[in-house]
């Protein structure tokens, strides 16, 4: 269950394939835009409260196993435990990324090294996102 309009939209196409011919052969129900708001059981079987972003919606229902998934959050203590020794404070020039120039922030001179945050360190996402970050940083070094 998802409040958002598609189920797992940031699994990549080649990945999805596997994932869901396992889930399907077991006949895992997929619901979208409905939130889970609550559990509580009724002896040893899960009651879910469902509810919905867009509102009127206020329902309970019953499940084999309720698994819940937090989401992720950024992996970003190394780069806020390098910051003070960097040249760039951390810091990224949008305007020469986009111009695909490289880094040329300078904040603090006594820093040793350029850094950048990208990938996890930014938000939870795919390789791809972190590898094409690199890329675009570092692609004339």
């Amino acid at each position: 269950m998802t409040p958002d309009r598609s189920f797992a939209p940031e699994v990549m196409a080649m990945s999805l394939v596997p994932y869901m011919r396992s889930l399907q052969k077991l006949d895992v129900t997929f619901t979208v835009t409905y939130r889970l708001e609550a559990v509580e059981k009724d002896g040893n079987q899960p009651i879910a409260h469902v509810g919905s972003d867009y509102g009127g919606v206020a329902k309970r229902r019953a499940f084999d196993q309720v698994v819940i998934n937090h989401g992720t959050i950024p992996l970003d203590e190394l780069y806020f435990d390098l910051k003070p020794a960097s040249t760039n404070l951390g810091e990224m020039s949008h305007e020469q990324l986009i111009a695909g120039v490289p880094q040329s922030v300078a904040r603090n001179s006594q820093g040793e090294f350029q850094l950048f945050r990208i990938g996890d360190a930014v938000s939870a996402r795919n390789t791809h996102a972190a590898i094409y970050d690199a890329l675009r940083l570092l692609k004339d070094i």
